[in-house]
């Protein structure tokens, strides 16, 4: 909790199992502030490590929902200026979007802007948007659809 002193959570020091993408679930919830990896051995001079992915939520109030959400398609169809109000205490915001208000099956993730301009759409299609503001806490609701044509 202190990032000084550290308690072993797992342990595979022992362990000859190749495992490149290991998945490792605990069998109850730990409360942690930091985490850390201490590699014993590997076959080649050098340690690869591409990602550390930690789930749980953490002890505050989760975003409050997104308010002043819009789309606005630019003259060039293909292109969409998306913005919103900051939430207070958000880290990002996930953009749902697709091509009916049931079928919001793209998403884009974005960190501390309000803002996004798309270049992605298709000129013809009309599209549906929506977007919710996520932190260590939780995932706000989502914002009411809004039909773009």
């Amino acid at each position: 909790m202190d990032g000084e002193n550290w308690k072993t959570i797992v342990d595979r020091k022992d362990s000859h199992k190749d495992s490149p993408n290991a998945y490792l679930a605990l069998s109850q919830p730990i409360e942690a502030k930091f985490v850390r990896y201490s590699n014993v051995e590997v076959p080649s001079p050098n340690l690869a490590l591409s990602e550390i992915r930690v789930f749980g939520l953490g002890l505050s109030e989760k975003p409050k929902e997104v308010r002043g959400f819009e789309v606005d398609r630019q003259e060039d169809r293909r292109d969409a200026e998306l913005s919103w109000s900051e939430v207070e205490g958000a880290q990002g915001y996930n953009i749902r979007w697709g091509i009916a208000p049931d079928k919001l099956y793209h998403s884009w993730l974005i960190y501390k802007d309000s803002k996004l301009l798309m270049r992605n759409l298709d000129r013809d299609t009309e599209y549906y948007f929506s977007i919710e503001a996520f932190n260590e806490n939780g995932i706000s609701g989502r914002s009411e659809v809004l039909r773009v044509k």
